[in-house]
């Protein structure tokens, strides 16, 4: 046989209109779906004015999602805060506590992480345990995966920047850190459907009918 090496085939930047328009319609008929768990617009505004105030406590450290860092492990960023890498475990955590209609206080928040109660890996690796400051992994109880859901975030979350994280501007490290944490940045679709998730006209629909942050 012979192999005629030929150029590999570029994804076109226009999509079939008619595909699109099913995907859009697949966003719209979940947002709109009784069966899409939802948070009240109370307990999501409790959850936004909490992570306000704890962005603002000078002692409190920013949970950050940034893959190529060590869970657990802890930096001071220039302007004297401690910022914690991690991955979505503190988002399925707060999502879940918010679905279950809890909204903890600043005190309940220095708590959690004086006694290293937040989950910021979702298994931390061996070799990775004497180099983290943080060391809980995400329970079944607080991982929306072992009930069938695959959590997506509406805003990025992640930093996608070579710049290193002490240098970036705080006032970005903390909007990322709300985008991260807030439930009202957040909705689930069940798991099986869970590339979907990322589709931006399914993050459009979700957000055209959901009270988010901005």
């Amino acid at each position: 046989m012979n192999l005629i090496a030929t150029e590999f085939r570029e994804c076109p930047t226009t999509l079939p209109e008619d595909l699109c328009r099913l995907v859009a319609e697949f966003g719209r008929l979940w947002a709109e779906s009784p069966q899409r768990p939802r948070i009240s617009y109370d307990v999501l505004d409790c959850w936004d004015t909490l992570l306000d105030i704890w962005a603002k406590e000078p002692d409190l450290p920013l949970y950050i999602r940034k893959s190529s860092s060590i869970r657990g492990s802890e930096i001071e960023h220039k302007s004297g805060r401690k910022i914690v890498f991690c991955d979505n475990s503190p988002a399925h955590w707060s999502y879940v506590l918010a679905s279950r209609g809890e909204s903890p206080s600043l005190a309940d928040i220095k708590f959690s992480v004086n006694s290293d109660s937040i989950p910021v890996v979702m298994i931390q690796k061996v070799a990775d345990k004497p180099h983290a400051t943080y060391h809980r992994s995400l329970s079944s109880e607080f991982n929306v995966n072992k009930h069938g859901w695959k959590l997506a975030h509406i805003h990025q979350v992640g930093l996608k920047t070579r710049t290193r994280l002490s240098e970036i501007p705080i006032d970005t490290i903390i909007q990322k850190f709300k985008f991260l944490l807030s439930p009202s940045n957040m909705f689930v679709v069940p798991l099986k459907w869970a590339g979907i998730a990322e589709a931006q006209e399914v993050v459009d629909a979700i957000a055209a009918t959901d009270k988010k942050v901005s």
